[in-house]
């Protein structure tokens, strides 16, 4: 046995921190990333999974797609309907609009800068 992580085995719902589970708050997103942040190979010290690098631990990568609003990995899309606020796929630019749209209604210190609708790559 070399001590290397199984590359073909799959993140399931019991993998991930429970608090993961059920609808968080944004400092319980924040600490599962603290408390499964591993620092180079092993094992992530909150609940063990087996990572060569420490973006591989799935109830972190979990966490920090839900804080900054991204759509889950390829590798643990088919999570989205057991964690809530998680999805899956690209956002359309329409989608993007729209959240950037409510982002820029909530209350400030000040008024938010006008936004200069989206340019296409493609021509």
């Amino acid at each position: 046995m070399t001590g290397r992580p199984s590359p073909e085995r799959v993140a399931g719902p019991e993998d991930l921190d429970p608090r993961l589970l059920r609808p968080t708050e944004r400092t319980d997103r924040l600490q599962v990333v603290v408390e499964h942040y591993v620092v180079g190979a092993g094992r992530c010290p909150g609940c063990g999974w087996a990572v060569l690098r420490r973006q591989e631990c799935p109830s972190r990568q979990v966490a920090v797609c839900l804080l900054d609003n991204r759509p889950l990995p390829v590798r643990l899309a088919h999570l989205a309907d057991v964690v809530p606020g998680a999805r899956t796929g690209r956002d359309s630019a329409a989608d993007r609009d729209e959240r950037r749209r409510v982002e820029d209604a909530l209350p400030g210190l000040f008024a938010a800068p006008v936004r200069a609708p989206e340019r296409s790559d493609r021509q």
